[in-house]
């Protein structure tokens, strides 16, 4: 069974830097640093040409990030890292309402269109790319609790030119339904934060127990396919989700049909097994290896996690708001 999003991966130019970045404003702490050999296994677990790579597991609040620094990666071709391509599209980060977050990523190296504004739902938002060019969208929440000292981990947002199909994939991958869905635009608000015009696009959103998945289908300009994701091309890479039975999954997600890089196998320091969903996007499973490493259950047991999570559930029962029919 899946227990939640472990991390989110991204292929890097320069490693160092990237962790400098990443841990600035106390939104993530380095882990453990890794690397990883040009093996036989190691290519064909993550099907790329040179397997080579230094790397780095960062710990967040609620949820992680992976970094990498493929050898290979000046051979990779570059995916379109535009707000309406598609792909693995971004990470969110959460903090109260405040440009504290903003204003500490402009000086780690980080660029924005335009200043934290809102959408009318009480939230600010705000789109920014880090020095590489990676977009990391920032949200301000009127239900912050006092006790979060640091930002937290609230969502990784995925682009798809099939909403409906993409989602309800993840909803069999993880065993929980999109609970909410709606289709915005235009208004100028909107083109404000995504940097475009007359923007118009659908959104749906999947809750994991301890951050979300969040998918758009942009109409206006539309979201095409994309080419096959190269693990070691620049960007968001891949998604990867903890399983308490990682053999379980393996066998349920290949009797679904999914198409499988390998069988599990050691990654870093983990059990883990890689596959595609049906945008060939790349996403992971792992299963750490007892009370070694990090896991979902130990985020939302810091403290931390314990006040987000009482604090959200408690402004989630107060919109009371209804769920939407499910078409998968």
């Amino acid at each position: 069974m899946i227990t939640g999003l472990h991390h989110t991966g991204l292929s890097v130019g320069d490693l160092d830097a990237a962790i400098a970045f990443y841990t600035s404003e106390h939104a993530f702490d380095v882990r453990s640093r890794f690397a990883l050999a040009d093996t036989g296994p190691n290519r064909t677990m993550l099907q790329t040409e040179d397997a080579t790579a230094r790397g780095a597991m960062l710990q967040g609040s609620l949820c992680c990030l992976t970094l990498f620094e493929f050898a290979g990666a000046e051979n990779a071709d570059r995916p379109d890292r535009n707000v309406y391509a598609a792909g693995i599209r971004h990470i969110c980060l959460q903090t109260a309402i405040s440009n504290r977050l903003y204003e500490g990523l402009l000086r780690a190296g980080a660029s924005a269109h335009a200043p934290p504004s809102g959408l009318g739902t009480g939230n600010s938002y705000v789109y920014m790319r880090d020095p590489e060019g990676n977009l990391v969208e920032l949200e301000g929440t009127p239900w912050a609790p006092d006790e979060a000292v640091r930002p937290w981990y609230a969502h990784t947002a995925l682009v798809t030119p099939d909403i409906e199909r993409l989602a309800c994939f993840y909803a069999m991958v993880t065993g929980v339904d999109v609970h909410a869905r709606g289709r915005f635009g235009p208004e100028a608000k909107f083109d404000l934060v995504g940097g475009l015009s007359q923007a118009q696009f659908h959104g749906a959103w999947l809750r994991l127990p301890n951050v979300e998945l969040e998918f758009w289908q942009y109409l206006h300009p539309a979201t095409t396919p994309a080419a096959r994701r190269n693990l070691a091309a620049p960007g968001w890479n891949y998604l990867c989700f903890e399983s308490d039975d990682i053999a379980a999954d393996y066998a349920r997600l290949g009797a679904e049909g999914v198409e499988l890089h390998a069988a599990p196998g050691e990654f870093a320091d983990t059990s883990a097994f890689f596959a595609r969903d049906p945008d060939g996007n790349i996403f992971a499973v792992l299963q750490t290896g007892g009370n070694t490493g990090v896991s979902v259950a130990g985020l939302l047991a810091e403290p931390q996690g314990r006040s987000i999570e009482a604090a959200r559930t408690a402004y989630r029962r107060a919109l009371v708001a209804p769920s939407p029919a499910n078409p998968c």
